[in-house]
């Protein structure tokens, strides 16, 4: 399909609007850039193309007559190159590709291209950073003719070495003209003008080529059309460029950033300030800063690497300029801060090859916002949510820009993914960050994920690092791969000089360590540092081409991982007495070492950010040094005691009590622990409720006042949305935990991820705030928090952390918002109290031993003993049961079964255990089958159900589908549609269990396959889940071993859970479509 826009549409009124030399020419598409070199021949004999300055700093300007003129004769030297011996005046009848592989002088490059193009070819800038071999596949993919070398030694052999790789058609090659050829002294008096065949706008004017980080780099072309985008790009930015000196000086042309110049240039009359081009200088922070200065330049286009520099008088310099433009890479944050606060503007400056620049140029006012950019109007993007607060941009043709490549679809129309991440800034609409690269995220085995791009920065800033690499890909936790500088270089082989370098960057990755999430920190043990045997290889850009690198070290890094399994810290050394008062010692060391705080003795480490990585760091320093300084069998203490122990001094006397024979704890006593622990914070948490006192006063009836606790999950989604629709609601707060993401955006983006409309965010009657449930006032101001008190007839509570490792003393936080929102309903000045709805999970009744499906009541401890999870929940239930008895409260507490993904494009949380197991099974090519049915109810119904069951008189109700339909009923056409083989659980289970098998699941599958692996294998022990063909399900009972819940209540009280259709298979396929599955 043409997406072409002919004429061009009119521009806004931008640029050149007070200058006396230059006028726009025409750029309603109507002449291609080769024909508006030539206008401007005739139109713009005043206005400067070119400002460089001589050694003795005098200036001296290029006319644009001048410019065309020797673009005019680049031109005809292109001609003779060829077609040798014709006549060059006869324009060429098919266009071919003429390369440049050179780091020419800035005025000559630029001539020599747009040469290219007004003879009638293609000209093709190739990076003389590539390696021979890429050069070679470069020219074989787009059937270079002649290929313009360098005239200095190193470019012809680089030439030389890249064609001999070339076995067919292979190019001619000429040496590039120097300056001095092309600016002639009397080029007026002899100028004869080169003639000129329109090419269709669809032929390539310009090919580019990507910077070959996964592969070999590929050529993309750019079309005269296209060209045109490119070259009205300034008149939709921040300011009238025309005039202005830009300065280049540290721009190489062969790159994208040069290219676009060619084409600014000649729409809007910016300058050029470069090198002198008859005695041309190396890029440095040095001879950059000094041309700046020189050619009296507005504003400096520059990558990173140039623009900072500690010297006072090089940051006043900058702090001159109208603006920094930076692109082409990250600039590290503490340097773009440092230069912010002094006073100097910078500018990011951001696009891709494939389409072009994306950012408003030459912004006005950028404040300390440096890191962020203003998406420019001319870009159609569409920006896809990955979950984790970022988003992906993709591109859409548009009357401002057509992306040259296409790899997807939107909405049925072609675009191109750019494969970045990109964050929204928190408070300023369309201003975005550059998070990073979507392929490079590194999902570990937890479902987490680390962005190595920043991380790596900040280690590239290390005087002893060339780059770095982080790795970890379906691992616990995150690794780095460092090749060192030139000057430091070793064999890593030489243990003591391995330990050297790593002390050495150390306090490189303590700073890393700061800014990275928790999940991503590197501990000393996992630096690995390059071989001598294998070196590095590197970009056009200089970049490490991460993925080929990763693949030569996989060995390295497996045995890497090994040998971090059995270690521990090296730096500690264990106790010779385990003794409480040597062990509390040993394990505040620990600790203290690893999460780099003090916790106090007593205070729970998840609670003082404590992550399952460094848990788990934690838990093998303690058992490799009880290991080592005793003879007990280390492997019969319980995995997760760091959960059930998650503090200083509950490890401490853990380990100060363990012995052959304290490992044999009974399951009974085992249970009768849990059990007292979990009726302890029951009689914690419902003591002394507060007294309900009613207003003297009748208050004012404003309707249905509902707070409404974590919405920015499924079923919270589902549930702000009914109930911002209800017309009998009139008001939602909605509240949710605080975080560094505003909730405006965490909410959006849980609206989009769902495909819902995020328009109902915009309703009057909504209310979004952040606060503390562990604080009495929920983290709330007291004019708000009072507001909330007098005005709420209900409260629905959602909020919970949902983490099946963790124990039920990390739970504690949870249990005390309960508290918390039970006092607030107490306190309410209402005749009644509002009704308190609380979410329970079916978790609570794992364990129960009726016959038959569960009641809808109180349950005792017993039935949820397992996991901290539905222990805490069962303690939340008992805390409401109390509140009945002793208090006018009437709270409802609601069990809810396993729900599905959205209906609306199916989406369902992958780290969840149906996805999860799917996923998995895709990964080793069967499907489990298992007997009894499935309860799955949809999302949407079961937030109309509980919005339905906030005034039942009931105390406890359950929430799963009333109309259960088989397991086959799901599973077998699945296995149809993902090619599946069905075979009986225990198979499944030891396939998935097999090391390649869950290699492969979080290897290539993101997901949580490792974390749920003791979720799956409990299904084991059960009676009813392996079967050959799933005869009889119907008659067992809930599938995988499930509870089956009792509805009787629940069908009275909710008419959308009553009525509600059964599942299919038509509802399964937008499941699996969300998934990545079919």
């Amino acid at each position: 399909m043409d997406y072409r826009v002919l004429p061009l549409r009119d521009l806004p009124r931008t640029q050149a609007l007070s200058s006396k030399t230059f006028k726009p020419p025409p750029l309603d598409g109507s002449m291609t850039i080769a024909e508006l070199y030539d206008w401007h021949l005739q139109n713009t004999p005043e206005h400067p193309l070119f400002v460089f300055a001589d050694d003795s700093g005098r200036n001296h300007t290029i006319l644009w007559p001048e410019v065309v003129r020797a673009v005019h004769g680049a031109g005809r030297r292109i001609r003779s190159m060829v077609s040798p011996g014709t006549d060059t005046s006869i324009c060429p009848e098919v266009p071919c590709t003429v390369a440049i592989l050179c780091a020419a002088d800035t005025i000559t490059y630029y001539t020599m291209m747009i040469g290219i193009v007004r003879a009638g070819h293609t000209a093709f800038p190739i990076s003389p950073r590539n390696s021979p071999a890429a050069i070679a596949h470069l020219l074989k993919a787009a059937d270079v003719k002649i290929l313009i070398v360098g005239r200095e030694k190193n470019f012809q052999t680089l030439a030389e070495a890249s064609l001999s790789l070339v076995k067919e058609n292979k190019p001619s090659t000429h040496i590039i003209p120097a300056f001095e050829d092309l600016y002639l002294p009397d080029s007026e008096k002899n100028f004869v003008p080169l003639s000129y065949r329109k090419p269709d706008l669809n032929e390539a004017s310009i090919i580019l080529h990507s910077s070959g980080s996964t592969a070999f780099p590929k050529a993309i072309p750019w079309n005269h059309y296209q060209i045109l985008h490119i070259a009205v790009f300034p008149w939709f930015g921040g300011r009238d460029v025309t005039g202005y000196r830009l300065s280049c000086h540290a721009i190489p042309m062969f790159h994208g950033m040069g290219m676009m110049l060619t084409n600014w240039t000649c729409s809007s009359g910016l300058v050029l300030a470069c090198f002198d081009p008859r005695t041309p200088s190396t890029p440095n922070p040095s001879t950059v800063l000094k041309g700046v200065v020189d050619t009296k330049a507005r504003v400096a286009f520059s990558p990173p690497a140039f623009i900072w520099s500690r010297d006072p008088e090089s940051v006043a310099i900058l702090q001159g300029l109208d603006g920094v433009m930076f692109g082409g890479g990250p600039l590290d944050q503490g340097v773009g801060d440092a230069l912010t606060a002094q006073g100097v503007t910078l500018c990011t400056s951001y696009g891709c090859t494939e389409c072009g620049c994306f950012n408003k140029v030459f912004p006005t006012d950028v404040g300390k916002d440096w890191d962020y950019y203003e998406m420019s109007e001319v870009v159609e993007a569409e920006f896809l949510p990955d979950g984790n607060g970022n988003y992906e941009l993709v591109v859409k043709p548009g009357p401002w820009m057509l992306p040259s490549v296409f790899n997807t679809t939107i909405n049925g129309v072609p675009a191109y993914a750019t494969g970045d991440l990109v964050t929204p800034h928190p408070t300023k609409p369309n201003f975005w960050k550059i998070f990073g690269r979507a392929d490079d995220q590194i999902m570990h085995s937890t479902g987490e994920k680390t962005n190595p791009g920043p991380l790596e920065n900040i280690l590239n800033q290390d005087p002893f690092v060339q780059s770095a690499i982080m790795f970890g890909r379906g691992k616990f936790n995150a690794g780095v791969l460092i090749d060192p500088a030139p000057a430091y270089k070793f064999d890593p082989a030489d243990v003591a000089a391995l330990t050297d370098f790593r002390q050495k960057v150390w306090p490189s990755i303590e700073k890393m360590n700061q800014y990275a999430p928790q999940h991503s920190r590197i501990f000393k043990e996992m630096i690995l540092v390059s071989k001598p045997s294998k070196p590095f290889t590197y970009t056009a850009k200089l970049t490490p081409r991460r993925q080929a690198i990763l693949k030569g070290y996989a060995e390295e890094m497996e045995k890497l991982y090994e040998s971090v399994d059995e270690s521990t810290q090296p730096d500690f050394i264990p106790p010779t007495n385990w003794d409480l008062v040597h062990a509390l010692h040993f394990v505040r060391t620990v600790v203290k070492a690893v999460l780099n705080v003090t916790p106090g003795d007593d205070d729970d480490i998840f609670q003082c950010g404590c992550d399952s990585l460094q848990a788990t760091w934690i838990r093998n320093t303690l058992l490799n040094a009880l290991r080592k300084s005793s003879n007990l069998d280390v492997r019969r203490i319980p995995i997760n005691f760091i959960y059930e122990n998650p503090s200083i001094s509950a490890l401490a006397r853990f380990l100060s009590q363990v012995s052959p024979s304290s490992l044999l704890l009974t399951n009974k006593e085992l249970v009768s622990r849990k059990v007292k622990d979990m009726e302890a914070l029951v009689e914690k948490y419902s003591a002394n409720f507060p007294s309900h006192v009613s207003a003297n006063a009748p208050l004012a009836e404003i309707g249905i006042v509902v707070l409404l606790t974590g919405t920015t999950g499924g079923l919270g989604t589902a549930l702000l949305v009914k109930l911002v629709e209800s017309p009998s609601v009139s008001r939602v707060y909605a509240l949710n935990r605080k975080s560094s993401t505003n909730i405006l955006l965490r909410q959006k983006e849980a609206f989009a991820i769902r495909g819902l409309d995020d328009n109902i965010l915009n309703s009057k009657k909504l209310v979004l705030l952040e606060g503390d449930f562990v604080d009495t006032r929920l983290g709330l101001d007291e004019d708000l928090y009072t507001e909330i008190q007098s005005t709420i007839t209900h409260i629905i509570h959602n909020a919970y952390t949902v983490n099946f490792n963790l124990a039920l003393p990390s739970f504690e936080p949870n249990i005390a918002g309960l508290r918390h929102l039970i006092c607030l309903a107490l306190s309410s000045p209402r005749a009644s109290p509002p009704r308190l709805l609380f979410t329970s999970s079916i978790g609570v009744v794992r364990n129960c031993t009726v016959d038959g499906p569960v009641k809808e009541d109180y349950v005792d401890a017993t039935s949820a003993v397992g996991a901290g999870y539905s222990e805490s929940k069962w303690v939340c239930e008992q805390i409401l049961a109390v509140a009945v008895k002793e208090t006018p409260l009437k709270p409802i507490v609601v069990r809810i079964g396993q729900m599905t993904g959205s209906s609306t494009n199916g989406y369902w949380n992958p780290k969840e255990w149906v996805p999860t197991l799917f996923k998995s099974s895709v990964n080793i090519g069967y499907l489990p089958n298992v007997t009894g049915t499935i309860s799955w109810l949809p999302v949407e119904v079961a937030a109309a159900a509980i919005l339905e069951m906030c005034d039942a008189p009931n105390q406890v109700l359950h929430l799963a589908h009333p109309n259960p339909i088989a397991w086959s009923a799901l599973v077998n056409p699945a296995s149809e549609a993902l090619h599946l083989q069905l075979v009986p659980y225990s198979r499944w289970l030891s396939k998935l269990e097999s090391n390649e098998s869950v290699d492969n699941a979080v290897g290539k599958e993101e997901n949580s396959v490792l974390q749920l692996q003791e979720f799956f294998r409990s299904f084991s022990s059960t009676a009813m889940v392996d079967t050959e063909n799933g005869a009889g399900e119907a008659s067992v009972g809930e599938a995988m071993g499930l509870k089956k819940l009792d509805l009787q209540e629940a069908v009275k009280i909710s008419p959308s859970l009553k009525n509600c259709a059964p599942l299919d298979f038509e509802e399964a396929k937008k499941w699996l479509s969300s998934w990545g599955l079919v």
